[in-house]
C-alpha cells in the first residue's frame, strides 16, 4: 500500500498539471452543450459543480472556441455523470480568463460524479415546446436538455419573459403574457429566469444555473402568443361608489382578484381608465381595504407604466400565479380627490403636540414614521393652522401607540403641499410597521417655558431647571449635549461656543419634579422646549444624571501669528477665551519693527505691557522686544506688521516718505476685507489715501 504522502502528492500533481484539452460530452448529434471534461497528463476527468457560475461556464465556451451566443452554467449531474477523477473543486473565475487554469480552485474536493458541471455555449442547440394549450400559439413551457424535456418555474418570470419565448418561437409576441397550463413532469431546469423584452432567446436572460431551482410543478409557467389584447372584463366590488372597490378581472373562467404587491397609483390609473373614470385623481390602496375577495387571484406583481389602454399590457406574473393570499386584494379610488382627509394630534401634553392621525374613509388611524422629517411636520402644521417655523417630526412612538389601520408609510412631502394626502407616499394602508412606529408631530409655539441654572456662583452656571405647570425641575442627561447647552446659554442672555456640561451634585439640591429627559435639538431651535423630547415628567432618570451647565461668554478675536517668521500680513484670527486680551510684542530684527500677535491672560499682559523682556519668539529666533501691549477691542488688533518710524521705515510722523500716498507694496483694496481702515495707526501708514486719512495741503 502507498504511504499517504505519495497519494497526496500524486493527486496535487494532478490538479497542478497543465490542461492538455478540453470537451463537452452531451446528447448524440447536437453541439454546443454537455459535460465538461478536461485532458491533463492523458488522462480525461471532470469538474465539481460547486460554485460553478456563469462566469465559470464563459472561460470553458472561450476554451472551446464557441462562437455561441450564451454561456450557461448547468449543475446537479444535468448531462450526467462522467468517470474517472473530478479535477476541479470550488472553481472561481472572474469571466474574462483565457483558461480555466488562470482561475482559483480546491486542490481536493468533496464530490461525487452526480455533480459533474456542464454548460450550453449555444442557444441553438436547446429546443423549446409549448405544451397542453388550445392551440399551437399558448402552453407550458418545455425545454430539452440532454435529450429530456423539463419545464421552468414561474419565479420572476413576467410578461418581458413570455414575449422573449413567443418572439424566440416565431409566434405573435407584441401581447403575450404568462398563463398557468397545468403541472408537467420530469426535471424543472429553468429558475429565476429574468428578461427585459429584448432578447433573442429565453437562455440570454438572466436566470440561476440551469438545473438549480427551489420550485414544484405547480409553479410551472406557460405563455399565451398573441398580437392583441387579451379580453378582459374589470370590475370594483365593495365600494361605497361605483368609483371605488376591490378590483376583480375575469379572463372568461370567471371572476377573480389581483394581488397589491408592487400596486400604486399608476396601476390604479389603467384600472379607472378602462372603467371609464378618467379626469379624477386615481388612489391605489391595499390590503383587502374594501374586504377580501374569494377565488384565484389572477394578477401579482402588476407593473404599469399609468399610459396602458388595460391591464393586461402591464408586466405581471403569470395569470393565476402569485404569493399572495386574499388580505393582500389591492383596490382603487378613481376620484381620491372627493376624499376629504382630516388630521388631528392626540395625546400631547399640549394642543400643538402629539401623535399624528389621519381620518381616511371614514376611519381613524396612525401614520409610519419611515422617512418622516421636519418638512413633513410642517405641512401637518399648516393643515392645523398652527405655527410651523419650529415644526418637528417626533418619531419612535413617543406620544404613545395608537390602534386600528397605519394608513400611511414613507411620506415625502416637498413642503409646499396643503394637505398631507398630496405629498408622495405609499398606497394607502400599505406600510411595513407597526404602531411602535406612530409618528408624533411638534409644531411651533409663541409659549416657551422659563429656563434658569440654579444653584452657581454666577448667574451663567448652575443646574439646568425648567419651569413647566407652575413648578421648577431638572433636565436629564440623556442625549442633552453641548448644542442644546448653546441654546439654553443663547436663551438666558450669556451665549457660548463652547459650554461645558457638568455634573450637578455641587450645585445644591435640587426640586422633586424631572421634567426633561431625551432632549436632542438640531440648533436652530430658539428654547429647550422647542427640542425633541420625550412628554414632560416621563422620564426613567434619577437626580443624579441632572445636566448642569457652564457658559462661557465669547472674548476678542485676535490676529495669531509670528512676525519674525513672516514679516508680511497677520491673516490667520484666533478666538480668545473670556479675561483674555490680544497682546502686541514689538520686535526688531534685520533692523525693522515686527509684531507677533497672540492671545494671553489680562493678568499676564498687564504684567509685561511696556517692559523690555528680552526674546518672545515662537520660533525662538533672533529679535530683541521692544514693548508688549495689551489690546482689549477689535481696533487694536493690528492685521499687519507695523514698520514703525523707530528705525526709519517710514516717517517719523506715521506718513509716507512719498507725501499722502498709499504704499506702493500694498494691496489696499485687498486689504479691505482685514478691516485695514478699522486699525488707525496701520492705516496711516499704509493706506491713507485708500482710508480717507489724507489731508489738503
Amino acid at each position: 500500500m502507498a504511504p499517504a504522502w505519495f497519494l497526496l502528492s500524486f493527486l496535487i500533481g494532478y490538479s497542478q498539471a497543465a490542461i492538455d484539452n478540453i470537451r463537452l460530452v452531451g446528447p448524440a448529434g447536437v453541439a454546443g452543450q454537455g459535460r465538461v471534461e478536461i485532458q491533463k497528463d492523458g488522462v480525461w476527468g471532470t469538474i465539481c459543480d460547486d460554485q460553478f457560475d456563469m462566469k465559470d461556464a464563459a472561460v470553458v465556451c472561450r476554451m472551446l472556441g464557441s462562437k455561441g451566443n450564451v454561456h450557461l452554467a448547468t449543475v446537479e449531474g444535468v448531462y450526467g455523470g462522467g468517470t474517472g477523477r473530478i479535477f476541479y473543486d470550488e472553481l472561481q473565475c472572474i469571466g474574462s480568463e483565457s483558461s480555466l487554469e488562470q482561475c482559483t480552485s480546491d486542490s481536493f474536493h468533496d464530490c461525487t460524479h452526480t455533480e459533474d458541471a456542464g454548460v450550453v455555449c449555444d442557444s441553438d442547440s436547446v429546443k423549446f415546446r409549448l405544451v397542453g394549450g388550445s392551440d399551437a400559439n399558448s402552453g407550458r413551457i418545455e425545454v430539452n436538455l440532454n435529450g429530456l424535456w423539463g419545464t421552468v418555474c414561474d419565479d420572476e418570470f413576467n410578461t418581458a419573459g413570455a414575449k422573449t419565448v413567443c418572439k424566440q418561437l416565431g409566434l405573435p409576441f407584441a401581447h403575450a403574457y404568462p398563463f398557468n397550463f397545468g403541472p408537467g413532469s420530469g426535471s424543472i431546469w429553468l429558475d429565476d429566469v429574468m428578461c427585459t423584452g429584448k432578447e433573442a432567446n429565453i437562455l440570454e436572460c438572466n436566470q440561476t444555473e440551469i438545473g438549480n431551482n427551489d420550485c414544484d410543478h405547480s409553479e410551472d409557467i406557460g405563455v399565451v402568443c398573441t398580437d392583441t389584447v387579451p379580453n378582459l372584463q374589470v370590475r370594483l366590488v365593495g365600494g361605497g361608489r361605483n368609483d371605488e372597490g376591490r378590483v376583480e378581472i375575469n379572463t372568461g373562467t370567471g371572476w377573480g382578484t389581483v394581488c397589491d404587491d408592487e400596486w400604486d397609483s399608476r396601476e390604479a390609473t389603467v384600472v379607472c381608465n378602462m372603467l371609464g373614470f378618467t379626469g379624477g385623481i386615481p388612489r391605489a390602496v391595499s390590503n383587502g381595504f374594501f374586504g377580501q375577495g374569494s377565488g384565484p387571484i389572477f394578477l401579482d406583481d402588476v407593473s404599469c407604466t399609468g399610459n396602458e389602454d388595460s391591464i393586461t399590457t402591464c408586466s405581471f406574473a403569470g395569470y393565476g400565479q402569485s404569493d399572495c393570499d386574499h388580505t393582500e386584494d389591492a383596490s382603487v379610488i378613481c376620484d381620491a380627490g372627493h376624499q376629504n382627509v382630516s388630521i388631528r394630534l392626540v395625546d400631547g401634553k399640549v394642543p400643538n403636540e402629539g401623535r399624528l392621525e389621519v381620518l381616511y374613509h371614514g376611519r381613524w388611524g396612525t401614520v409610519c414614521d419611515d422617512l418622516f422629517d421636519t418638512t413633513n411636520a410642517k405641512v401637518v402644521c399648516r393643515m392645523l393652522g398652527l405655527p410651523t417655523g419650529n415644526a418637528e417630526a417626533v418619531h419612535g412612538a413617543r406620544f404613545g401607540s395608537g390602534s386600528g389601520t397605519i394608513w400611511l408609510d414613507n411620506v415625502d412631502c416637498s413642503g409646499t403641499e396643503n394637505s398631507i394626502a398630496e405629498c408622495r407616499h405609499q398606497v394607502w394602508g400599505s406600510n411595513n410597521c407597526d404602531h411602535t412606529e406612530d409618528v408624533g408631530v411638534r409644531c411651533g409655539s409663541t409659549i416657551e417655558s422659563p429656563v434658569r441654572l440654579a444653584g452657581g456662583s454666577t448667574p451663567y452656571e448652575g443646574r439646568l431647571e425648567i419651569f413647566h405647570e407652575g413648578r421648577w425641575g431638572t433636565v436629564c442627561n440623556n442625549g442633552f449635549d453641548a448644542t442644546a447647552a448653546k441654546i439654553i446659554c443663547n436663551s438666558i442672555g450669556y451665549p457660548s461656543d463652547t459650554p461645558s456640561l457638568m455634573s450637578a451634585s455641587g450645585f445644591g439640591t435640587p426640586p422633586s419634579t424631572i421634567w426633561l429627559d431625551g432632549v436632542r435639538c438640531n440648533g436652530n431651535e430658539t428654547a429647550i422646549d422647542v427640542c425633541t423630547h420625550n412628554r414632560f415628567g416621563l422620564n426613567s432618570c434619577t437626580h443624579d444624571k441632572d445636566v448642569a451647565i457652564m457658559c462661557r461668554s465669547h472674548g476678542i478675536k485676535c490676529y495669531h501669528c509670528d512676525g519674525l517668521l513672516d514679516p508680511q500680513t497677520c491673516n490667520e484670527q484666533v478666538q480668545c477665551s473670556a479675561g483674555e486680551v490680544c497682546e502686541e510684542a514689538a520686535f526688531i530684527a534685520n533692523g525693522e519693527t515686527r509684531f507677533s500677535l497672540t492671545c494671553q491672560s489680562k493678568l499676564v499682559c498687564d504684567a509685561l505691557q511696556g517692559n523690555v523682556i528680552g526674546r518672545r519668539s515662537i520660533a525662538k529666533r533672533q529679535g530683541q522686544t521692544v514693548q508688549v501691549k495689551c489690546c482689549d477691542t477689535p481696533l487694536c488688533n493690528r492685521n499687519l506688521i507695523d514698520k514703525s518710524s523707530i528705525h526709519g521705515g517710514h516717517g517719523s510722523h506715521g506718513h509716507s516718505t512719498t507725501g499722502c500716498q498709499d504704499d506702493p507694496k500694498m494691496d489696499c483694496n485687498a486689504l479691505d476685507g482685514i478691516n485695514i481702515c478699522a486699525n488707525v495707526q496701520a492705516a496711516k501708514i499704509y493706506c491713507p489715501l485708500h482710508c480717507g486719512l489724507c489731508t489738503s495741503p
